[in-house]
């Protein structure tokens, strides 16, 4: 008998309902877990007890993913954010008030290969890096001993780089299709696994500052797709196996 063992490995394909699919990139986990609601009927015709009859109902369909591709799409998805695309090029007069010690995050992300130019506002002062601020790639700090008026007004010129920026919890949980574009490693065969309706949850978490890897973890809802009818067809998710 031909081995019926099972090691997966593929890829995973997230988008909009009617809207093309992406690949989420390299992900660890992509498991189904299923609940059930049981009822039973004691018998309480015998002494002894027993189940005189049961029923057992469909209670949830739900999917976990470990993804390890922080794109600010997979971002987006975990945190129920919406993206924007923030272009590159040269900021001029933006006004930031001066605080010692304290960070000046600048509208954009600035290249830190090219020099700011800070002045005061009327632009008659023009202030040193290394001496009166210090460059940061979220944009500068003002130094102990810096000639920068604490509490004054600064204006600050820049070049910016390209962004995507995520406003994260913007977004009502969106609907997804799924598919698994997966093989089996013990035979080599091919597995597709498609859902058609998906609404995730938020990640768990997102790990800023750590020695590893880190990755987004993802629970969601698998959702009846009244749009699939015919006998004998799921309106949940569907699998082909390669024989």
């Amino acid at each position: 008998m031909a081995s019926q063992s099972y090691i997966g490995k593929g890829n995973v394909y997230l988008g909009k309902v009617g809207e093309p699919l992406l690949n989420i990139g390299n992900t660890s986990k992509l498991d189904f877990s299923f609940e059930e609601e049981k009822k039973e009927l004691m018998d309480y015709q015998n002494a002894g007890g027993g189940v005189a009859d049961s029923l057992s109902r469909i209670k949830a369909v739900n999917v976990s993913l470990t993804v390890h591709q922080l794109s600010p799409e997979n971002l987006a998805l975990a945190l129920r954010g919406e993206t924007a695309n923030s272009s590159a090029g040269a900021v001029t007069d933006e006004e930031h008030v001066a605080k010692t010690g304290g960070l000046i995050v600048f509208n954009k992300t600035p290249s830190q290969s090219v020099a700011y130019v800070v002045e005061n506002l009327s632009g008659t002062i023009t202030y040193v890096e290394g001496t009166d601020y210090r460059k940061t790639p979220a944009g500068l700090i003002v130094l102990e001993g810096s000639t920068i008026v604490d509490g004054s007004t600064i204006s600050v010129n820049y070049t910016a780089l390209a962004a995507i920026e995520i406003e994260a919890l913007t977004a009502v949980g969106e609907e997804l299709n799924l598919v698994y574009d997966g093989i089996n490693e013990v035979t080599g065969k091919p597995i597709v696994v498609e859902i058609y309706r998906l609404k995730p949850g938020l990640a768990k978490g997102w790990n800023l500052i750590g020695d590893d890897f880190a990755s987004l973890e993802i629970e969601a809802s698998v959702l009846k797709d009244d749009t699939v009818t015919g006998a004998g067809l799921s309106q949940y998710f569907s699998a082909r196996m390669a024989s």
